[in-house]
């Protein structure tokens, strides 16, 4: 999943994971709106 937050400059990519009997949500990457990298792709 993705997430934009607002004001800040960032898009959240996380995922729902369940850890110890609970849904858990994991952060794979933070990501700044600014940022230049080629369409379909994260950055590196």
């Amino acid at each position: 999943y993705e997430t934009f937050i607002g004001r800040p400059p960032y898009i959240i990519a996380y995922e729902l994971r369940p850890i110890a009997g609970r849904q858990c949500v994991v952060i794979l990457r933070v990501i700044h709106t600014s940022r230049d990298w080629p369409s379909e792709e994260w950055p590196s």
